[in-house]
């Protein structure tokens, strides 16, 4: 395969895996009903938010000290990119204290990560670190991307729950960063991915990074019971 071949291969696998998940009866009902209804269960994604984004900047930075990261070009990307991402978690924390969540020092207010959010942290990292560097742009080249899936369920949300824009700046502000993100993201993509296994560690990435963020939605949809159950939760806070 040429390099669009290979491109379109791996646009093909995210949007079909995207699809897979949010046709899903759990996901219809996140979105049909549970939102429409209760802003808590928007808050607590929007923890987890909070927890990937604070670390997104550092283990993308550390792929450029990756020992096997021969490439000087690709280095300075993630340092430029890192750069870019760093301080993105403060507008998941403005999005929670404009809806009122108490937070004061998120350092002391902010709940725990969800386990699935542990997970997709720690695999960030592992990848970041480990093994061929250019896996990483896998979680970035969907990521950046990301909008053009969510967009439409974003939208409904935004009304259903009664949320100003000013409410959802991680989203809008975000979408509005990441157009850019995603166009220096696939360039560099065809730039270091030389080999087979480049292109094939790249798709693993990206589909493990997706399946790890819908544990983190149906972890959300769970803890978000417990809340309305009026069950133990360190999320009490929302």
């Amino acid at each position: 395969m040429n390099l669009n071949q290979r491109l379109h291969h791996l646009d093909d696998l995210i949007s079909g895996k995207w699809e897979e998940i949010l046709s899903q009866p759990q996901a219809l009902n996140f979105a049909n009903s549970i939102m429409g209804k209760d802003r808590r269960v928007y808050a607590l994604y929007l923890t987890q938010v909070y927890h990937y984004a604070f670390h997104t900047s550092r283990n993308q930075a550390m792929v450029a000290v990756n020992r096997m990261n021969k490439n000087t070009q690709y280095m300075q990307f993630c340092l430029e990119h890192a750069l870019e991402e760093t301080g993105h978690e403060l507008m998941a924390l403005h999005d929670l204290k404009s809806m009122g969540v108490p937070i004061t020092d998120p350092e002391i207010d902010m709940p725990p990560p969800l386990i699935p959010t542990e997970l997709l942290i720690a695999y960030l990292y592992w990848v970041s670190s480990n093994g061929n560097p250019v896996q990483r742009l896998g979680y970035s080249y969907w990521a950046e991307r990301s909008y053009g899936f969510i967009s439409n369920f974003v939208e409904a949300l935004t009304s259903d729950l009664k949320l100003r824009k000013n409410q959802m700046t991680f989203y809008y502000n975000h979408a509005n960063i990441d157009d850019k993100h995603a166009k220096d993201v696939e360039q560099i993509l065809l730039k270091v991915c030389k080999t087979d296994d480049d292109w094939n560690q790249v798709a693993k990435v990206a589909i493990t990074t997706i399946d790890l963020t819908h544990e983190i939605l149906r972890s959300v949809l769970k803890e978000f019971g417990k809340l309305v159950n009026g069950e133990n939760s360190e999320y009490y806070i929302i």
